[in-house]
């Protein structure tokens, strides 16, 4: 089954619930994000982490240059 169809069938199933009933599913709906992102967590290593901040801090870094090239003819600052 597609992942569209399961999101209507869930829709469907739960129209006619019960304020409590929907709280229950949305806590379970919640479990599941927590769970799966615990795993994550646990799967990820130091290195991972380090790596993905070097890789963000490049980024970073680049659209800071590109941002501030040719500052001081696009700006000029009378003093």
């Amino acid at each position: 089954m597609s992942k569209a169809i399961i999101e209507k069938m869930i829709v469907e199933e739960t129209k006619n619930l019960s304020a409590e009933a929907l709280n229950e599913i949305l806590d379970f709906i919640q479990f599941i994000k927590t769970k799966k992102f615990k795993k994550l967590l646990e799967e990820t290593t130091e290195e991972d982490i380090k790596t993905n901040l070097n890789e963000l801090s490049a980024v970073s870094l680049t659209h800071l240059e590109d941002e501030f090239a040719n500052y001081k003819e696009k700006y000029p600052h009378e003093e």
